[in-house]
């Protein structure tokens, strides 16, 4: 005899994202696993009496979601520093940082969260050091935008060891004033490294890491892969893990500069591999950002930041180019890891994509399920390549903030290409999606609002003809990201013998305007069977 279910959910409208069984009104778990997936009747007939009986009164039920691209780590350590998501002026953030400044002992580094952006500010620029100055002039101050650019102020700048005669490191640009060597205190890309070398670690790292995984279970988020992590990173993982504190189920990939790191990731293999924590594979990241993406074309003149009118991004390849990155790749294919790689020029997508050609002509690579990250400005004829070499391609909604920065530094025109989904899915090729959290807001719901109306938190629409449909942004978010993940037979849908994961909705995804997409929020959160997030009352 079957033993009764632990949990039973019934009276929900179950949206599983299975094919041959779409739509349910109830499940039964036991032992954190979908037993039966169908109608109230058939669920309510196996519970016994220990049974718990969960009533969702017509709510909404989707598989718990995946953010394939998600800086978990870093979204526990932004929960400490300054939010500026909300400043409109440059005003309004000097006086966030001033705040943090009166609570500072003087000397003490004032740093800024990184997902917000300066076109949201009705100067649409970076402050100055001079401007963080007059914040906070007795304090280091360093305010990053992302993961590529920031600015410091004058305290920041000296500590870092930036003056009128510090070059521009390889790979980055020292903003400097009109006519002048002085530092504005923007820096891009590796320029941008410099100003991180002397902030401070950051402290009650492990709480903080837990903290951000409650928070993506308040978000309905249940899996996600952290990109680029050291082993020091990846120890307080284990930690968790060791104290069953780990609620979202995390992949985890180390960062690689070159062949040097590739070998000090291959050395870690027999790491933790279960359920809730694996390591996968090796991350690359060969250009830059919105300012820093490689194209072939040159950037737009940007009046007091980018004045070279032959700008054209800037190149992370390893000190040995192509040919060291080639060498490494070979290895991590020889160990048969995944790797996943950072392109967001079409100059830097070609290298990627012919650098992993050049690797299965003698390993194959057809099944390791190697990606390449974020593909905006996406090259003409790519997309063939990738599909009849088993490449897989993972999507952000960075243009939901950083939209008119593309619009900026790249002109209209390939802006409004930047990210072709629509395009990618009538190739055939498979798609995940994630948030780039802490980069861009960490909602899946603001995601998903984006591929589906290609809006901006701004007010634009860039590239109208790449939306797809809320379907194919849920299943992007959960069977798409499973598969490229390489646990599609666990987890991703709501199916017998699946893992039971769920995320329960304030609202139906599929019935709503496109609007009210971002709006959604969620009622509880399911992993394994366990109710590991259920919202307030009232």
């Amino acid at each position: 005899m079957s033993p009764d279910p632990d949990r039973i959910f019934v009276n929900g409208n179950f949206i599983t994202m299975d094919s041959a069984n779409p739509t349910a009104e109830a499940v039964a778990i036991i032992d954190g696993r979908f037993v039966l997936v169908g109608t109230n009747d058939d669920v309510q007939a196996l519970a016994g009496p220990d049974t718990e009986r969960i009533d969702l009164a017509g709510q909404t039920v989707i598989p718990g979601l995946f953010d394939s691209h998600l800086h978990l780590y870093l979204a526990g350590i932004e929960a400490a520093r300054v939010p500026l998501i909300d400043c409109r002026s440059i005003a309004e953030l000097q006086e966030a940082i001033s705040c943090r400044a009166r609570a500072t002992p003087k000397g003490g580094w004032i740093i800024g969260a990184m997902g917000w952006h300066e076109s949201l500010l009705r100067e649409n620029r970076l402050p100055t050091r001079d401007e963080l100055d007059a914040a906070a002039p007795d304090h280091p101050v360093f305010v990053p935008r992302g993961g590529h650019v920031g600015s410091g102020n004058s305290r920041a700048l000296e500590l870092a060891g930036i003056s009128e005669a510090t070059a521009d490191p390889p790979g980055g640009v020292i903003v400097r004033e009109a006519g002048s060597q002085r530092p504005t205190g923007v820096v891009l890309e590796a320029a941008c490294y410099l100003l991180r070398k002397p902030l401070p670690p950051p402290e009650r790292e492990e709480a903080l890491l837990r903290d951000a995984m409650e928070k993506l279970n308040s978000y309905g988020i249940v899996a996600t892969m952290d990109p680029g992590l050291n082993r020091h990173q990846m120890g307080l993982y284990e930690a968790l893990r060791a104290r069953g504190e780990v609620t979202v189920r995390t992949d985890l990939m180390f960062r690689a500069y070159g062949l040097a790191d590739t070998l000090n990731g291959l050395a870690i293999r027999d790491f933790q591999d279960d359920q809730f924590l694996r390591y996968v594979g090796i991350k690359f990241m060969l250009d830059g950002g919105v300012e820093g993406a490689l194209h072939y074309d040159p950037y737009q003149i940007v009046p007091g930041e980018q004045n070279d009118p032959e700008y054209r991004g800037l190149s992370l390849l390893p000190p040995g180019g192509e040919t060291e990155f080639v060498a490494a790749l070979e290895l991590i294919a020889q160990a048969g890891m995944q790797v996943q790689t950072h392109g967001v020029g079409d100059h830097c997508i070609d290298i990627i994509v012919d650098s992993y050609l050049a690797v299965a002509r003698t390993f194959p690579i057809n099944g390791l399920r190697w990606t390449v990250m974020h593909m905006h400005n996406a090259p003409a004829g790519i997309f063939a390549r990738l599909r009849d070499t088993g490449i897989h391609v993972m999507v952000q909604d960075q243009s939901v903030l950083l939209g008119a920065n593309k619009v900026k530094w790249w002109g209209r025109k390939r802006a409004e290409w930047s990210t072709p989904i629509r395009r990618m899915l009538d190739e055939g090729l498979l798609v995940g999606a994630g948030t780039d959290a802490p980069i861009l807001p960490i909602s899946p719901f603001i995601c998903m609002w984006w591929m589906v109306t290609r809006k901006t938190l701004q007010g634009d629409c860039l590239g109208p003809d790449q939306a797809i449909t809320i379907s194919e942004a849920l299943e992007l978010y959960t069977v798409n990201n499973a598969k490229i993940m390489g646990v599609a037979s666990e987890r991703g849908a709501i199916i017998q013998g699946q893992l039971a994961d769920m995320a329960v909705l304030d609202r139906n995804l599929l019935a709503i305007p496109e609007d009210e997409i971002r709006d959604t929020t969620v009622v509880m959160t399911v992993l394994g069977g366990r109710v590991v997030y259920r919202a307030a009352l009232g």
